[in-house]
């Protein structure tokens, strides 16, 4: 009866579901592309010995990537995201070596079509991927159902708690939960979940690899850089009014922004054209600042090498609640000092790593951006420190890859045996 009612109220949402995609399709035409998969449509070709991953988004498909690619040769891949930018960086990492799709939305029929099309053998959820009719109909069918690299914050855990009973009754059908941290393990044991199906495994984020360094041209040699990146809508603003500040200090200071998503490039031009600054919309690092002070990159695909390049950064998703922050493990492990904001929740136990070991800087408010800025590029000693500080912190917690892989493996060839059995 609950399943029936949640899909009844998302049969309620569906069009206004399609118009929001529609709407999003005018700025970014790739959230039309293939806009049939949503209804569980798909022109692929099914195969054998298939494993279901799902990453929703871009820091999902990032993360997920060490574990995803020790299956590849070993079993057929689907990959399913939600969103543009998901796709293309995936598509970007795996070409053809495995299938990706948009994942249909969580209405039982489209969930259904999507399983008689391609008859997986497991499906792995990345982070906190809770999807009550996916994860109902693979329970249905005994298709094992694994949460990856999985975590709960505390406005999720209040969320689940206000529908408690439905909470733990979809809960309980996953097969084993992999989770980052003991706090997690104590939240997904609140929600409901059996303990015994409870790992702790520590987080794959630890698992990057630093990008070998470049050669060419470096644009931060002949200037001081602001850099920001992955920021939201209401972000740029600050963090280009902050860079108005830090002029007074630095007067040849140029600023790069690194939208979260690309789409938003030409509203935040024109905050640069409002404030009477120069700035132009790049897609690749061999721009210069000849006729800009500021940059707008509309590629996550560069960061690595951006943070490579750069003193320090500050890392966007953080200074607005609704947003909980991003992944600072990339900048740290390519030797960039790291900035945030008060809004971390979605990294917490990352953050507390760092913060314990001095090895970024946490803001309380969006009016310290330019003090804490300010202060790290004027002390190079304390840069060095907290930069030192962050690479140990990222080998200390190195491992979760190949740990979660192994249990994924287990699960996997203990149920084909038992079938078989």
């Amino acid at each position: 009866m609950m399943i029936l009612i949640y899909n009844l109220v998302l049969l309620i949402f569906l069009p206004i579901m399609v118009t929001r995609i529609v709407i999003k399709g005018f700025k970014d035409r790739d959230y039309l592309s293939n806009f049939i998969n949503r209804f569980g449509i798909y022109k692929d070709s099914s195969k054998d010995n298939l494993i279901w991953f799902h990453a929703v988004s871009l820091g999902e498909v990032i993360g997920s990537e060490k574990i995803l690619r020790k299956f590849i040769g070993l079993k057929e891949i689907i990959l399913t995201v939600s969103t543009p930018t998901g796709l293309r960086h995936a598509q970007k990492l795996y070409d053809s070596k495995i299938t990706i799709v948009y994942a249909p939305w969580d209405l039982y029929i489209f969930v259904w079509l999507f399983i008689k099309k391609f008859n997986p053998i497991c499906l792995v959820l990345f982070e906190t991927e809770i999807w009550p009719s996916m994860i109902f109909l693979c329970s249905k069918k005994n298709i094992p159902i694994i949460l990856s690299n999985a975590r709960l914050s505390e406005s999720s855990l209040k969320k689940y708690l206000s529908f408690s009973k439905f909470s733990k009754y979809i809960i309980s059908k996953v097969s084993l939960v992999l989770a980052q941290s003991e706090s997690h393990v104590k939240r997904f044991i609140q929600i409901g979940f059996p303990k015994e199906r409870l790992i702790q495994v520590g987080s794959v984020k630890f698992d990057t690899s630093p990008i070998n360094h470049i050669n060419s041209q470096n644009i931060f040699a002949e200037n001081k850089i602001f850099l920001a990146t992955s920021t939201h809508e209401q972000e740029d603003e600050i963090v280009i009014e902050s860079y108005v500040k830090l002029l007074k200090d630095f007067p040849s200071m140029k600023l790069i922004i690194v939208p979260r998503h690309p789409e938003r490039c030409s509203s935040i031009l024109n905050i640069f054209v409002k404030k009477k600054i120069k700035a132009s919309i790049e897609s690749n690092l061999d721009f210069n600042f000849e006729n800009s002070d500021g940059i707008i990159l509309n590629s996550i695909g560069k960061l690595n090498s951006l943070y490579d390049l750069a003193d320090v950064a500050f890392i966007g998703g953080s200074l607005f609640s609704k947003y909980g922050g991003h992944n600072i493990i990339e900048p740290a492990q390519n030797r960039c000092a790291i900035i945030v904001g008060p809004f971390m929740m979605n990294f917490e136990d990352v953050l507390n790593l760092f913060k314990d070991a001095d090895a970024c800087v946490q803001i309380k408010s969006y009016f310290e951006l330019p003090k804490a800025y300010k202060e790290l590029m004027n002390n190079n000693e304390l840069r060095i420190n907290m930069i030192d500080n962050a690479v140990e912190v990222i080998e200390k917690n190195r491992g979760s890859s190949e740990t979660q892989y192994k249990c994924i493996s287990d699960l996997i060839n203990h149920e084909i045996s038992d079938s078989n059995s």
